[in-house]
Formats: C-alpha cells, structure tokens, sequence
C-alpha cells in the first residue's frame, strides 16, 4: 500500500513590517514638523529683535527717523510727549565715531520735576543712515506728560543731537518670547522626530534578519 502523497508546499509568509514602516515615516514627519517650527521660531525672534532696534533714528539729511520719537541739537532741552507706560532709550546721534557726551552730563525733566534715568552698562554704537548712535540711557517715567531731555551746557555741542525712542514695555518683547518658546518646541519635537527617525531604522534592520 503507497504512502499518502504530500500535498504542495508553500514558503512560509513573510513577517510583515507595519511596526518599523510606521515608527520610521513617522519620526521622518514628526522631524520635519520640527525643523519648520525651528525655522518660524528663529525667524519670529529674529524680527523682533530687530523691530527692538532704531534703525530707522534719524534720516540720510539729520531729521528724525520714524523710530525717534524727538530728535534735536543738544544744545537746548528736547522735549516729547510720554503718552503710555514703557522705557524710553536716549541717544546720542553725531558723525564722530566716538560719543562725545558722558552720560552723567544728560538729564530728564517730567512735569513734576527731575526724572530718574538708567545708565547703559557698556558702551557701543549703531551706525543708522551714515550718523552714528550711542546709548546715553532709559528713561522710564513715573508719569505721563510733556518730558524734556537736558544736556549740561559745558558739553552740549552743535553738531551733537539727542534723540529719543520708544516706548518699550512687555508686548514690545513678547514676539521674542512667543518666537523662542516656539523654537523651543520645534527643537523638543525635532529631537523626538529623529529618536523615532533612529528607533525605526533600527527595528527595520532587525526585522530583517
């Protein structure tokens, strides 16, 4: 009596790969949302910055700037209205590449008399439209009203100006914190991205063998 034949063979299926294709894509997906919101986070804080800086103080001709808020010879008192809560910074503006007025010759005047000013911690100037600018200080008013800017008559000069910008409170800074919290999360989520990106690659290869 013949043995019963066997009936055909068929190659055991291949394990399938789900797990290592979706950790893979997904860390691919999870590391570019990361690294868009690293670009829009830099370039958010990027313009913040620089909309904090008075580039635009005093035009190519000396007048005011659509950053200054007043803007005169140091000669005589320069006076601006303080309408709202903030820092107001004081300036300096001449051609000379060195400032030319110590900063405990200048002094701010409020309605009710002599106004507080910080002095700026280190020294540094921005060239703005061919003049050069120099911190001289920040003003932050106790109240709100016609302010004057005053320079000692010893060393005011002609050819020196003063200018003032502002006002500067929390929401002029909040784009920057806004932007770096989102650069922060873009750098938390790019890093999950290629962790993911890494444990993928590394379960595909052992899938395999």
């Amino acid at each position: 009596m013949s043995a019963p034949s066997e009936g055909p063979t068929y190659p055991a299926p291949r394990p399938r790969r789900t797990g290592p294709k979706v950790l893979t894509f997904g860390g691919i997906a999870v590391l570019v949302l990361g690294m868009i919101l690293g670009v829009v986070g830099v370039a958010g804080a990027a313009r913040g910055v620089v909309d904090l800086i008075p580039t635009d103080l005093v035009t190519r001709e000396g007048t005011a700037g659509s950053d200054a808020l007043a803007l005169g010879p140091s000669t005589t008192p320069l006076p601006f209205d303080v309408r709202e809560r903030g820092g107001y910074l004081v300036l300096e503006v001449s051609q000379d590449p060195s400032a030319r007025l110590p900063a405990s010759a200048v002094s701010a005047e409020g309605p009710s008399g002599p106004e507080r000013m910080s002095r700026p911690d280190q020294s540094g100037s921005l060239e703005v439209n061919g003049w050069s600018v120099f911190p001289v200080g920040v003003l932050v008013p106790d109240e709100e009203g016609t302010h004057a800017i005053v320079v000692d008559p010893q060393v005011a000069s002609a050819d020196v100006s003063i200018a003032v910008s502002g006002p500067y409170n929390a929401g002029s800074v909040a784009g920057i914190g806004g932007s770096g919290i989102v650069l922060l999360i873009g750098l938390l989520v790019g890093g999950l991205g290629l962790a993911m990106l890494i444990a993928g690659i590394i379960w595909w290869a052992v899938a395999r063998r």
